[in-house]
Formats: C-alpha cells, structure tokens, sequence
C-alpha cells in the first residue's frame, strides 16, 4: 500500500518536447499536413489564373489588331426626321439644372407653377401658375428677376377666377436665362 510520490523540484517549461503527448504531435502533424495541401492548391490556383490573364490578354490583342469592316449608310434624312432630331437636341442643351434651381430659389407659399415652357433657340422661359393674389404674383416676378440666371422678367398676363370662392390669380410670367460665368 505504498503510493509512489512524484517529487519534481524544477518545472518544465510547458513546451517541451518531453511533455508532449503523442496525440498532440498526431494533431501537429495533421494540422501542418493540411497546411501544406491548403498552400499547394493555392498556388496552382495562382498560376492558372495567370495562365488565363495571358490568354485574354493575347485574345485582346487580337481583336484589337483586326480591322473590322465598317458599313457606312447614307440615307437622307427626311425633313420631319431633321426637325425632330434639332427639336430633341435643342430641349438637351437647355441648362436644365442651373435653370430649375433658379426657379426654385423663387418659390413662393402662395404661388404654384402648373407649367414650363422652354424656348432654347431663344433662351425664353414662360411660366404658368396661380396665386392666392396679385400681391403674391408680383413678388413671385421681384425674386425671379433677382436671380442672377434669370432677366427680362416681365407678367405676360393674368386674370381672377371669379367663380372660385378663394378667386385665385391665374398669370403667365416671361423671363429670359443666360448662363452665368463662375
């Protein structure tokens, strides 16, 4: 009945070859064995792809240095199709965002703009909305003029709703638009 005493004075440092167990080097083992597949895999990835990155390269070049046949087509152009195609045009150049802006800058509570009708090869504007009154119309002409965008502001024409119990003021607002040089 004696128990066998293990006295051990110096510690072992924890990762010393001796305190290793046989499962623990099984594990290292499989781990760096796995490792290593993992790395061999990746590398053969790497040079495939590099193989297809020259492959497309070569195709590019190829398509690149063909001189593809061109077929040039000249059909007249019908008067009508002309018309549209310079009305279309004329309605691109118009300075769609600085022009928006500047009539949102002179909103009003008490106007509501129905419609806009630009004229490019003139750079006009006409404008067609309603009021509470003529007082609020009037203001609506005083801050379009005071955008830098906008001159000539003028009232085309207006007129009272009688038959509406509030009697709004329907009107037509001119106004010219350059552009301005920041």
């Amino acid at each position: 009945m004696s128990q066998q005493l293990d006295l051990e004075f110096i510690k072992r440092p924890p990762f010393a070859l001796s305190t290793l167990s046989w499962y623990g080097l099984l594990i290292l083992i499989i781990s760096l064995g796995v490792a290593a597949l993992v790395w061999q895999q990746y590398q053969t990835r790497k040079v495939a792809q590099k193989a297809i990155s020259v492959q497309l390269q070569q195709l590019n070049q190829q398509i690149s240095h063909k001189n593809l046949p061109t077929h040039i087509v000249n059909e007249p152009i019908s008067t009508n199709k002309k018309i549209q195609i310079e009305t279309t045009v004329s309605a691109l150049t118009i300075p769609w965002s600085d022009l928006l802006s500047a009539i949102e800058k002179s909103d009003t509570q008490d106007v509501a703009l129905l419609n806009l009708n630009p004229n490019s090869k003139k750079q006009q504007v006409i404008l067609s909305g309603e009021a509470k009154n003529l007082q609020s119309v009037l203001s609506y002409i005083q801050k379009l003029d005071a955008q830098p965008m906008l001159e000539n502001t003028y009232l085309q024409k207006h007129s009272v709703d009688e038959a509406n119990i509030s009697k709004p003021v329907k009107f037509t607002v001119f106004t010219q638009w350059h552009t301005v040089q920041e």
